[in-house]
């Protein structure tokens, strides 16, 4: 874990007092000799629980597919066990360079070379924009500070931060370990904010909806021929998938599908093709 350095003196005694059971273990190897807590870069480093590392990544549906970076990636636990689970590609960022060489000795001994990397480096300069899936054990203000990079990244890309959250951002799905503690899930919303056109549809001439995004929350307006017809209040995006539920008269209307940049793709009750355009 990493835990923040500075809500000092009060914040390292809630550490000491948590971990000082184990303080005594060694959780490096015969080269580099690693207790909990040691003191970094911001942050102090804590092991991960193997078992939260696990529903961490089940809860973020990890495949084959997928490219997992670890922010913060301390002894290199969680790609390890993602590349060792899932068959995943997976890099771990650490800033510092004994814990990057414990993590590779780490990947050899597990025969994981092929699939894991490790790379010295800061967080907060390192490019991760490859992820699809990014986990975190860093602390809730380097949270906050990273958070406009990863709601920068691809629709879609899972964000997993063990027991610190992301201020002012909801998260989809809280995760509980058996041992208690908790993590959290997000995963990165399309852009969806301003005014899409839906051109002629079936009983909904000249249809557009006026979107104010909350992150994957939104509130919207639907307007057939220039009159309101109806308000959304507390819609989702999950990704890229935008879902518009409305009514307009006795009829009911769903409008599903892909947001692709600025351009939508989807259907109408389930059967009628939908294109709708984007202009901010």
């Amino acid at each position: 874990m990493n835990l923040l350095k500075p809500l000092k003196l009060l914040f390292l005694l809630a550490a000491a007092l948590a971990i000082g059971g184990c303080a005594s273990h060694n959780y490096g190897d015969e080269q580099y000799r690693l207790r909990m807590a040691i003191a970094g870069k911001d942050i102090l480093w804590v092991p991960s629980k193997l078992d939260m590392v696990h529903k961490m990544l089940d809860a973020a549906q990890v495949t084959r597919q997928d490219i997992v970076y670890d922010l913060g990636s301390g002894d290199g636990i969680i790609p390890i066990e993602a590349a060792r689970k899932y068959g995943v590609r997976a890099v771990g960022i650490e800033y510092n360079p004994d814990l990057v060489a414990l993590s590779q000795r780490n990947a050899q001994r597990a025969q994981l070379e092929s699939l894991v990397s490790f790379k010295r480096g800061d967080i907060f300069v390192e490019d991760f924009s490859q992820a699809t899936v990014v986990t975190l054990y860093l602390g809730e203000a380097l949270n906050a500070k990273l958070m406009p990079r990863l709601l920068n990244m691809r629709p879609g890309t899972r964000v997993v931060s063990n027991i610190f959250r992301i201020e002012s951002w909801t998260p989809d799905q809280i995760i509980r370990s058996d041992s208690g503690d908790q993590a959290f899930l997000w995963t990165v919303p399309a852009r969806v904010e301003g005014r899409w056109s839906f051109g002629e549809l079936p009983g909904l001439p000249k249809l557009s909806v006026q979107i104010r995004q909350k992150k994957q929350f939104f509130d919207a307006q639907v307007f057939v021929d220039g009159a309101r017809i109806a308000l959304i209040e507390d819609g989702k995006i999950a990704g890229s998938r935008l879902s518009l539920d409305f009514s307009r008269g006795n009829t009911r209307y769903q409008i599903q599908g892909e947001v692709q940049g600025q351009q939508f793709v989807g259907l109408l009750n389930g059967t009628v093709r939908v294109n709708g355009t984007l202009s901010p």
